[in-house]
């Protein structure tokens, strides 16, 4: 019965230490440009796309394996996704061609 009771604080434990380590790796988009240009995370982080510009923006990606597509973002609006499969993708917006993001996730 002990040996029930203590896996069972080690499982609990392990999820609660997983869940604190996950960050939020933040993407500003100010002058119809991403900053920064590339990021590296880990699988479970979240990538939060923070519209500091003056124009409405449209996150997507069409990398195989890593399609989304957040839709219009508003000037001051956030948008978030949580990465849950390891590799590089690219990230476009899709009212400005010229936007460019590279996210690496391990």
């Amino acid at each position: 019965m002990v040996g029930k009771i203590a896996l069972g604080g080690a499982v609990a434990l392990a999820l609660t230490v997983g869940t604190a380590w996950a960050a939020d790796i933040v993407v500003e988009q100010q002058n119809k440009a991403f900053t920064p240009t590339s990021a590296a995370a880990q699988v479970g982080d979240t990538l939060t796309f923070t519209n500091g510009d003056l124009y409405t923006h449209n996150m997507f990606s069409g990398t195989l394996g890593h399609e989304f597509n957040l839709g219009g973002q508003s000037p001051g609006e956030k948008k978030s996704i949580t990465l849950t499969k390891a590799g590089t993708f690219e990230v476009e917006c899709q009212i400005h061609p010229r936007m460019h993001l590279t996210v690496t996730v391990k």
